[in-house]
Formats: structure tokens, sequence, C-alpha cells
């Protein structure tokens, strides 16, 4: 009885270890660049149609605002059972997801950036860049991707479509970032071929 029960503990204390393991590489692989040091991450950039600028605390009226009128066209942007946003969601706390996104940004650990109209008057959306975060090492989506991007337009502004946006979006990390292959999940590829990735 007493072996058993030495074994029970040897054995918990090994799952344990293992998850703390699996914990403390998650906690290094959120806090790791997602580019290079040679690269500088542009903090504005102007499209054709549109004109990006790091998402911050200085968009938090703009950003409150599309986000609680625009929640249940947006809502499951980054995945079929993520409930962002809440349709209760505060002003401070919104204000709260935007300092984070500003450290991430200067972190260089994660890019979002706020989608503006050719003047800088318009609040258009958001765009995310993030990187491939798997709790399987041998995740085939990290093989096959660099990065994976989400984007959202506010239903109070028809300036640019999502079609044209996404489009031009697209293009401009081809051309401009340091992935050679970019994620749009929900878009290409779709959710269920996203989801079943990570199990190929």
């Amino acid at each position: 009885m007493l072996l058993g029960s030495q074994s029970g503990r040897c054995c918990a204390q090994r799952i344990a270890q293992a998850r703390a393991g699996r914990e403390q590489v998650m906690i290094r692989f959120m806090n790791t660049p997602m580019v290079p040091a040679t690269f500088d991450p542009p903090r504005t950039y102007k499209l054709q149609s549109l004109q990006l600028a790091v998402l911050g605390p200085a968009f938090a009226d703009q950003d409150y605002v599309a986000v609680r009128t625009s929640a249940d066209q947006i809502r499951h942007v980054f995945g079929p059972a993520d409930e962002w946003p809440d349709p209760a969601i505060s002003w401070q706390e919104n204000h709260a997801d935007l300092v984070r996104h500003e450290r991430e940004f200067n972190q260089r650990i994660a890019f979002a950036y706020a989608l503006l109209d050719l003047h800088g008057e318009g609040y258009l959306g958001c765009l995310y860049l993030r990187p491939i975060r798997a709790a399987c090492a041998d995740d085939r989506r990290k093989r096959l991707y660099q990065a994976q991007a989400f984007l959202w337009l506010s239903v109070r502004h028809s300036a640019v479509t999502d079609t044209q946006a996404h489009a031009e979006i697209r293009a401009w990390l081809g051309e401009r970032w340091p992935f050679a292959c970019v994620a749009w999940p929900g878009r290409e590829p779709g959710w269920a071929e996203w989801e079943a990735l990570a199990n190929a």
C-alpha cells in the first residue's frame, strides 16, 4: 500500500514537472520577438485605400465606439469559440487592451494597428499580427506559417470594403514584412482547416 502511494506521488510530481516545463516554454515563446532585430516595424503606413497606425491608448475613444457598435459583426474574429468583444465591454476594459497592444508592439512580440481612412480621421477597424502560438511543439501550423493576421472593420464606416482592406494589407505584409508566409485564420485557411492543421 505504501509503495502504491509513493508511486502515485512520484507520478503526480512528474506530471506537475512536465506541465511546469511546458508553461515555461510557452512563457519564453510568448516573450520572443516576432521579427529579427534588423527589421524596424513601421509605426505608421499608408496604403492605397487606408492607413495604419500603432494601436494604443491614443485611440481609446475611437476604438471603444467602433468595438461597441460593431460587436456582433466582429465577434469570433479570433476563432469560432472566442467571445470577444463582450457586448457589455467597458471603456476601461477596452483601454487596458489598447495599453497591452502598444506594449506588445514596443516589445516586438505582437503588432496591432488601428486602421484609418486616408485623411486619418475615420476609424475603420483594426489589424492584428500575432505569432503562431501552440501548446504542441510539432504543431504543423508553426512549420507552415511565421505569423497569423486578423482583421475587422467597423460597421460605422464604408470608406473601404473588407475585401479591399484584406487584399491591400495582405500585399503589404508580403512585400514589407520578413515573413515567408502569413496565415489568415478564418479566411486563408478557413477555421475548420486551421484547426485540422494543428493535428496534422
